[in-house]
């Protein structure tokens, strides 16, 4: 069984992607509305259903979800819930590798068609998903490790950093004076998304203490939550981040390192990105090949290999239809969706956990 820092490394995971690519277009579209409240009420929202999420999962240590299912719901009902769940999860792997792919010919080599290095990372991520829970779990750790540094040293940058305007960001904070709207509350909620892929690592981790390091982990997400929607504001201001797509690496660009070999943060943070993002694709493809093994009955050999076979060619396929506005659709309508089926694969566990309790008091 390994330690549950794993967990914790997930979520760390999810919140860095998404930070940068999923939510920023359109929590910063409702900058003048709901955009902050909507973050804060997000924040809160999804710490009770972490709390909730961990103390259900906690009671089935060293097993699997469908384990924890099974004669708790109808097997049907089972193989409905881990269709989505797979679903959901390769859908949203593959927008992001559209993108990213997008963002590196853009940033990183624009020589290269974005349709070259979008064939790269899909083989690289394609065969790093087929490797067992535990590999992806010590390749996470890996990526975690090198990426965090980076991290401090952004906020460090920015908190010390003379350009930044403090009026913008007085501004920004004005407009905290509104009611939370779903879509961006579902937004915000999806940055702290990393907690439900322990569904697929749980017979591989010890118990988390939930009541011991909830606190800690809502601290640290308060404090990324304001960095992630203020410092963009605090070197763009509320209009100059109008329109932009790529809002973060905008950022970036803006911010120098004046003491180091390397005096663009943008070229230390794309080097960051680019494994970041790739075992962000992994954990989620890795996660619906789980899936499709629980729906399915599966074990690996030959259906393993049909499997990500079928990844392939459907990833290759579905690639020449998706352009820059079906990709802002389907990250939009993802996060509407994905919040209300995690509240109910929540509502299952505490049933399956109710159902678990009165079968030991029998």
């Amino acid at each position: 069984m390994l330690q549950s820092r794993y967990y914790y490394f997930l979520m760390y995971l999810n919140f860095i992607v998404s930070m940068i690519e999923f939510t920023p277009t359109l929590i910063y579209a409702g900058r003048y509305k709901s955009s902050l409240i909507s973050l804060l009420a997000a924040l809160l929202l999804a710490g009770i259903m972490i709390l909730v999420f961990e103390m259900q999962l906690n009671r089935f240590q060293g097993q699997s979800i469908s384990k924890i299912m099974k004669g708790a719901i109808t097997p049907i009902l089972q193989k409905l819930l881990f269709v989505c769940s797979l679903i959901l999860s390769y859908w949203i792997g593959f927008i992001y590798l559209i993108s990213f792919a997008q963002i590196a010919h853009k940033y990183i080599s624009p020589e290269l068609s974005a349709g070259s290095l979008f064939m790269v990372f899909l083989l690289l991520a394609g065969f790093s998903s087929l490797m067992d829970s535990k590999s992806t779990l010590f390749m996470l750790e890996i990526v975690v490790v090198f990426s965090i540094p980076v991290l401090a040293i952004l906020i460090l940058v920015f908190t010390l950093d003379p350009n930044i305007r403090i009026d913008f960001i007085l501004e920004a904070a004005t407009y905290i004076r509104s009611w939370p709207s779903y879509p961006m509350l579902a937004a915000g909620a999806f940055l702290f998304n990393g907690y439900m892929a322990r569904i697929v690592f749980n017979e591989h981790l010890k118990r988390s203490k939930p009541k011991k390091w909830h606190l800690v982990v809502v601290s640290i997400g308060l404090l990324l939550i304001l960095a992630y929607y203020f410092i963009p504001i605090g070197y763009l201001g509320l209009g100059g981040i109008k329109g932009d797509d790529n809002v973060w690496f905008t950022t970036m660009n803006s911010m120098k390192l004046p003491y180091f070999f390397i005096e663009r943060f943008i070229v230390v943070f794309l080097m960051m990105q680019i494994g970041v993002s790739l075992m962000f694709v992994i954990i989620c493809w890795h996660s619906s090949l789980q899936f499709l093994k629980f729906a399915f009955q599966m074990d690996g050999g030959k259906h393993q290999w049909i499997s990500f076979t079928l990844l392939l060619v459907v990833s290759y396929m579905l690639w020449k239809f998706i352009d820059a506005a079906a990709i802002r659709h389907s990250i939009s309508l993802f996060l509407n969706i994905n919040l209300a089926f995690d509240l109910a694969m929540i509502g299952v566990l505490v049933w399956c956990a109710q159902r678990g309790k009165a079968a030991l008091d029998e």
